[in-house]
Parts: C-alpha cells; sequence; structure tokens
C-alpha cells in the first residue's frame, strides 16, 4: 500500500492533461443514467478530479459486480465494457485496515442477500444488494458487520483500461477514495500499482 500511496503522490495532485483524460471517464452509456444515480455522479468530471487529486489510496474489497468483468471485454472500444460494481474499504489513512478485515466484512455482507430474518436493521442492505442496481455513495456498514473497524460501501466503475489485463481477477485492489462524505472511491489505474502487486493479481487469479 504504501507504495501505490507514493507512486500516486501527496495530495492535493496535479496531473498534465494527458494524465487527466486518462483518469476521467467519456463512455457513451453515461447519458443513460438517472439524475440523482450515485454513479452518474461519481463519472462527473468534477468527482473524478476530486477523487484523484485529494483522494485517499486505502484498500478495498469487492462484495459483488457485474459478471461481464470476470471475463476479457472485446478489442475493440473496449472502454464501452466498463461496469460498476461494490466496494467495502475503510477510508481512514491514519489506522491501517488489513484486506483480511475487508474481506471478512465483505464476506458479512454477501450473506444477506440469501440470509433469512435479518432485521430491520439489515434488511436494506439485502435489498440494494440483490437489486445489483442500486447505487450507494459512503453507505457505513453497521457495527456488528463491522466490528471493530469503522467500514463504508460504495458504488464504483471499474475501468477496463486500469485494471490488469482488462479483468478482475482479484477481490482485493488499491483505491482512491474521496477525503470526505460521501465517499467516492475509483479503482487505482495499473500505472500506480507495483510490480508486486501487478504479479499477483495476474497469476494468482
Amino acid at each position: 500500500m504504501s507504495e501505490c500511496r507514493a507512486a500516486l503522490g501527496n495530495a492535493p495532485r496535479v496531473f498534465d492533461r494527458e494524465t487527466e483524460r486518462f483518469l476521467l471517464v467519456n463512455p457513451p452509456w453515461i447519458t443513460k443514467l438517472h439524475f440523482g444515480d450515485a454513479l452518474a455522479k461519481l463519472v462527473q468530471n468534477s468527482t473524478l478530479r476530486n477523487i484523484f487529486r485529494n483522494g485517499h489510496v486505502v484498500w478495498a474489497h469487492i462484495i459483488q459486480a457485474n459478471m461481464e468483468l470476470y471475463s476479457p471485454a472485446p478489442p475493440d472500444d473496449s472502454y464501452t465494457y466498463d461496469r460498476p460494481g461494490e466496494l467495502v474499504f475503510s477510508p481512514g489513512v491514519s489506522r491501517f485496515v488489513a484486506p483480511s478485515v475487508l474481506e471478512d466484512v465483505a464476506s458479512e455482507l454477501a450473506g444477506l442477500k440469501y440470509a433469512p430474518n435479518i432485521g430491520a436493521d439489515l434488511q436494506p442492505w439485502a435489498d440494494y444488494l440483490n437489486a445489483e442496481m442500486t447505487r450507494v455513495a459512503g453507505w457505513q456498514v453497521p457495527d456488528r458487520l463491522s466490528r471493530s473497524s469503522t467500514c463504508f460501501v460504495s458504488t464504483t466503475l471499474f475501468r477496463r483500461r486500469h485494471l490488469p489485463d482488462g479483468v478482475l481477477r482479484q477481490p482485493i485492489l488499491p483505491i482512491v477514495v474521496a477525503p470526505k462524505q460521501p465517499y467516492f472511491a475509483m479503482p487505482l489505474p495499473k500505472t500506480y500499482w507495483p510490480t508486486s502487486l501487478l504479479k499477483w493479481w495476474s497469476h494468482n487469479g
């Protein structure tokens, strides 16, 4: 994680025009998103600029993602095959939350989709995950699921060009999180990953 943070640099960050174009999103389907949709807000240029210029680099665990992301995209216009997914993370940089902790929280959350009699406080989570088209930004995980760690869930957009090999191969990855609520989050592009992380991602999928 320290290598990822060093590669992206300290906030506030300044990017040249070419890098900024690489970080921004412009797939054609964006215009079809409904106003107020958290994903629509995430992919706005102003939101993405804030994330990458001022955000924190932390670990995240995938709760669920569009299944197309686990297979290669067609070679032409692969950006049209970017897809959303749900991440759990802890946004603070002063207290490190290990990937193993995030894995446990992600498992607890995913289990709500099929658990009976979960109670009124957890039912909205089950409904959200089962719907698969509901998007959130900075939704705090209930204490009884996250235990000693303060965790949040946000919908993200997995960009093929930012992923090693353009495919999801691992459930853990570094992300960049907005510095304050709502905690919009984007995967850290592979350009800023150390060699060891790139090898782990690609060789153990």
